[in-house]
């Protein structure tokens, strides 16, 4: 071999690496820490993701189910879009097509592969530190039922087992929080709709979790008044300003949520983890611990806190809710029981 032919290959195996390094990113220095071995033999749930999504159309790949392996995870909600952008919409057809799409593609790659284990009911969970993670699917934005109950069904028979019920446009159910820059968010109906009442009513016989995340105030309080069963906020935050909130919510409506006995699901959008969990425990002691959990929104495409990349940094979040004052219990409750239990009021 010539000097030529031997640079050659050192550069193509150095170009092979960086794009192993791409794909796969190296873990982050979190599994070393002592928060790694705070979550060893826990019940880690993320009931709201966007994990191993369809490259051709998806760019945000920090959800995988590698790194739920990395980080012990139980279960993650694996969750289709049900009203995707409109200038998105076209080229796959309406709102029910691009979910059943994305539900299709996880059924034909990582469940079919065995990647990760279909959640079809409480007792397909794994148990903590189970080499195969659960995935539970979800659809965020209940555009795609298109105010037809018949269509809960049919996602049910899909395996979707928690329902968004809106996102980023107002729809037959009800409104939403906070209009997107250049989207038009649709007429406004004030709160829960006739037709909204019907899909929740058909949701909670059949064991669909009723999901708030995105509701707006009015279609929140009415979604709480009308649930006979403990509603998920399953990926908010706190409003510190306590109005022009957006996407987070106020102390009112996060009470709202924990009086159905429900859990309200926190993202990593703070500036550091310290501060991430600084307002947690404001949350543990405004709605108690019982009703505050983990929602990491991953895979979402958002700016997600300094030191926060992807689920294996829980394990740095871990560690500062221990540092703030968290017990173990308190962190087992937050990580994964909290949800737990949510699901077990829905799923048999």
């Amino acid at each position: 071999m010539n000097r030529r032919d031997f640079l050659r290959n050192i550069l193509n195996a150095m170009m092979g690496m960086a794009l192993v390094r791409t794909i796969y990113p190296t873990p982050s220095l979190a599994s070393a820490t002592k928060g790694k071995s705070l979550l060893d033999g826990m019940l880690i749930i993320d009931p709201h993701a966007h994990p191993d999504m369809n490259p051709e159309y998806w760019k945000d790949h920090s959800a995988s189910f590698r790194f739920m392996k990395e980080v012990g995870m139980a279960a993650s909600g694996y969750f289709a879009i049900g009203d995707f952008p409109q200038r998105l919409r076209t080229p796959f057809g309406s709102y029910f097509d691009m979910a059943v799409r994305m539900i299709d593609y996880w059924m034909n790659t990582v469940v079919r592969k065995g990647h990760v284990k279909l959640v079809l009911k409480m007792s397909d969970i794994p148990a903590p530190g189970t080499e195969t993670p659960g995935a539970i699917l979800g659809l965020e934005g209940g555009d795609a039922l298109e105010g037809r109950v018949d269509r809960v069904d049919e996602f049910y028979k899909l395996g979707v087992r928690i329902i968004t019920i809106v996102r980023v446009h107002n729809n037959e159910l009800g409104d939403m929080m906070a209009a997107r820059s250049g989207l038009d968010p649709g007429p406004y109906s004030g709160g829960l709709t006739p037709k909204g009442h019907a899909v929740l009513d058909r949701m909670q016989e059949l064991g669909i979790v009723v999901d708030v995340a995105h509701a707006s105030t009015a279609t929140l309080k009415d979604v709480v008044e009308y649930c006979k069963k403990p509603v998920l906020d399953s990926h908010t935050n706190l409003c510190v300003t306590g109005n022009n909130c957006g996407r987070t919510r106020t102390w009112n409506e996060m009470e709202w949520i924990a009086s159905t006995g429900g859990v309200v699901c926190s993202r990593p959008i703070s500036k550091t983890i310290l501060d991430w969990a600084n307002e947690l425990l404001e949350m543990k002691k405004r709605i108690s611990i019982e009703h505050i959990g983990i929602g990491t929104d991953g895979g979402g495409g958002f700016q997600p806190v300094s030191g926060y990349n992807d689920v294996r940094d829980l394990s740095k979040l871990a560690e500062a809710l221990t540092d703030v004052g968290f017990t173990r219990e308190e962190l087992a409750a937050f990580m994964g029981k909290n949800v737990y239990r949510v699901l077990g009021k829905y799923l048999s």
